[in-house]
């Protein structure tokens, strides 16, 4: 068993220490975060005494014995905690989006690189039936060559917090999950971008929470993406609805579903692609692997600056509002 350090333990925070909790990989060394409500529960939770429940990360890493972070915090807190671990020779596995900017994201990636240490993304929406066996359909060349796809995402959440005070909220907390499927099931990089932020009447958030865009990726893909986080009505779930278009037929996801139809059948459902463990209890095994065989996790950091950078193109397409190549950004 490794042991891992937990920062951050919100709402999503319990999540993840049920999950370490469950593993058969990690152990929770010690967990740190600055509302002492919130860590006297999930300590009381999992039995994690008094001496090794933190309020400040330093101090942890200074106290205890561990082998990697795992960060939970929100994104502008992110930099000064993979920061602290990376620098303390500790492997990290953190929470979407990994920055709150570009350049710290790829600041982050960098330090990994020179410090030698993994720094891994929690990209959990690759890691769920659905979406692998969409991956897996595509890279079997059962649709053939595919020319372009539509993706619909339509929820009303009233999450509160800093979410609700930031200027993108929908793309810069969620759509990133879209954005990073997109690049697992099509097996693509995002290349350019651009698009438009709407503001309905009735939205509830500080910024625009509302999308249209049109994504170019590799190989002349482009993809349709509507998305929307302050829908008044019927919603879809939150992998969204997908349309693929191949030349050998249309590959549909509906509400976790994948279908698969042609001008010569109705649709019918794919074989769901079967998963002992799923989101974060598969991140968690995953971490682990990279670790052992010391092998770059699918969701490094390096590997997902472009799902990030796809997010920020965007918003950098509707503010200049022209046509805005995702390598811009890093130039």
């Amino acid at each position: 068993m490794q042991r891992i350090i937990q920062v951050g333990l919100g709402a999503m925070g319990q999540g993840w220490a049920d999950c370490v909790a469950q593993s058969d990989k990690w152990e929770a060394a010690a967990y740190v975060d600055i509302n002492r409500k919130n860590m006297t529960a999930a300590a009381e939770r999992h039995g994690m005494p008094k001496n090794r429940c933190f309020r400040n990360l330093n101090t942890a890493l200074r106290s205890v014995e561990a082998d990697a972070v795992l960060d939970v915090t929100p994104q502008q807190t992110r930099p000064a905690v993979c920061t602290a671990a990376l620098e303390c020779g500790l492997d990290v596995l953190c929470e979407k989006p990994l920055a709150d900017t570009l350049e710290n994201a790829k600041a982050l990636a960098d330090l990994a690189q020179t410090t030698g240490r993994t720094l891994m993304v929690a990209q959990n929406y690759r890691y769920q039936p659905a979406v692998q066996t969409a991956k897996k359909f595509i890279a079997q060349g059962r649709l053939g060559k595919v020319g372009y796809a539509g993706v619909s995402f339509h929820k009303g959440p009233h999450f509160g917090g800093y979410r609700e005070q930031m200027a993108y909220p929908l793309l810069l907390d969620m759509s990133i999950h879209h954005f990073d499927m997109m690049r697992c099931i099509l097996g693509k990089d995002i290349e350019a971008v651009h698009g438009t932020s709407i503001n309905a009447p009735w939205n509830w958030n500080k910024g625009d929470a509302t999308v249209v865009a049109c994504l170019e990726l590799e190989d002349g893909v482009v993809v349709n993406y509507f998305a929307s986080w302050v829908s008044q009505g019927w919603e879809t779930d939150w992998n969204a609805n997908w349309r693929i278009e191949g030349e050998k037929g249309v590959l549909l996801i509906e509400d976790s579903q994948v279908y698969f139809t042609n001008k010569n059948a109705t649709r019918r459902k794919v074989p769901t692609v079967k998963m002992a463990k799923t989101h974060q209890a598969w991140l968690l095994d995953g971490f682990a692997t990279a670790l052992e065989k010391k092998v770059e996790p699918e969701t490094s950091a390096g590997n997902n600056l472009n799902s990030l950078a796809a997010t920020h193109a965007i918003t950098c397409a509707v503010q200049e509002q022209r046509r805005i190549r995702v390598q811009e950004l890093f130039e």
